[in-house]
C-alpha cells in the first residue's frame, strides 16, 4: 500500500504541468526541487518545503513553500483505455496549488511576485497576494491583491490600506510628443 501512496504522489507531482499562466494540453517535462517534501493521503495534499524551485519550459516558481491539493476523479471523467499500472494516474487530478513566502513567478516574460499565490487549475484563474506585482511588455501592476484569470483574459487589482492601486503602462506617442 505505501509503493501506492508513493506512486499517487509521483503522478500529482508530474501533473504539475498544468500550472502555468496559459492552458497547454500536452505534458512538458515538469522538475520540482525543495528541502523536504510531505505528502498525506487522508488530505489529498502533497507539500513541498523550504527553498521550493519549480522548473518547465517557459515557466519558474520559488517560494519557501509549495501546497498541492489533489481531488479524485468521479468515474465517468476517467480514461477508459486505462492499465491497471495507470490506474492510480487516471484517478486523481490537482484542483490547486499554493505558494507561500517570497513567492516569483516567471512565465515567458511575464514576472509574478507575492508572499503567496494561489492557483486554481479547473478555473485558470491566479491569484498573488501581499505586495504583489505582475510585470510583462511594457505593463507593470501593483497592488495588494492580483488576479488573473488566464481563461477569460481578466486582470483584477486591489489597493493596500497605506496605498492606492498603480499601473505603468507603455503607450505609443501622442503626435507631435518627443
Amino acid at each position: 500500500m505505501a509503493w501506492k501512496s508513493v506512486l499517487l504522489c509521483l503522478v500529482a507531482v508530474t501533473a504539475f504541468a498544468a500550472w502555468s499562466w496559459a492552458n497547454d494540453e500536452e505534458a512538458v517535462p515538469t522538475r520540482i526541487t525543495a528541502e523536504r517534501l510531505r505528502y498525506d493521503h487522508h488530505k489529498h495534499q502533497i507539500e513541498f518545503i523550504g527553498n521550493v524551485h519549480v522548473d518547465r519550459p517557459n515557466f519558474q516558481l520559488r517560494s519557501e513553500r509549495l501546497l498541492i491539493f489533489l481531488r479524485t476523479l468521479p468515474r465517468e471523467d476517467r480514461p477508459e483505455d486505462v492499465s491497471v499500472e495507470q490506474d492510480m494516474e487516471a484517478q486523481v487530478d490537482i484542483d490547486k496549488m499554493i505558494a507561500l513566502g517570497k513567492v516569483f513567478l516567471k512565465h515567458e516574460e511575464r514576472i509574478g511576485h507575492g508572499d503567496m499565490a494561489t492557483y486554481w487549475v479547473d478555473q485558470g484563474v491566479l491569484r498573488l497576494e501581499g505586495n504583489a506585482i505582475v510585470e510583462g511588455g511594457g505593463t507593470k501592476l501593483e497592488g495588494n491583491v492580483i488576479t488573473l484569470n488566464v481563461q477569460e483574459k481578466e486582470v483584477d487589482v486591489q489597493g493596500r490600506k497605506d496605498r492606492r492601486v498603480e499601473g505603468v503602462f507603455m503607450l505609443p506617442r501622442e503626435q507631435g510628443e518627443q
